[in-house]
């Protein structure tokens, strides 16, 4: 719960929750974030289990999609949120 707390945490995993697969460019333009600060939270992320980076060989392009554990956690946290607007 602490990590979820942290800046960005949370839009990330909701961003990524809709848009499922995203690359880097794309989360720092709508997220407005640094790209320093992006890349600290997408490390944290992924060392949580939460994101996966997937690597195009073929493109050399990288994209971020949430995991299984991400993806319930992001639908926890609309629960959370909706429950709170109730």
């Amino acid at each position: 719960m602490e990590i979820l707390g942290k800046k960005w945490i949370v839009p990330l995993l909701i961003f990524l929750l809709f848009y499922e697969t995203t690359t880097f460019s794309q989360l720092k333009k709508h997220l407005k974030v640094t790209s320093r600060g992006l890349s600290t939270k997408l490390k944290v992320l992924e060392a949580l289990g939460l994101v996966e980076k997937i690597i195009s060989i073929s493109t050399r392009k990288v994209a971020y999609t949430l995991s299984e554990k991400g993806k319930e956690t992001a639908q926890m946290l609309l629960g959370l949120a909706a429950n709170i607007t109730n």
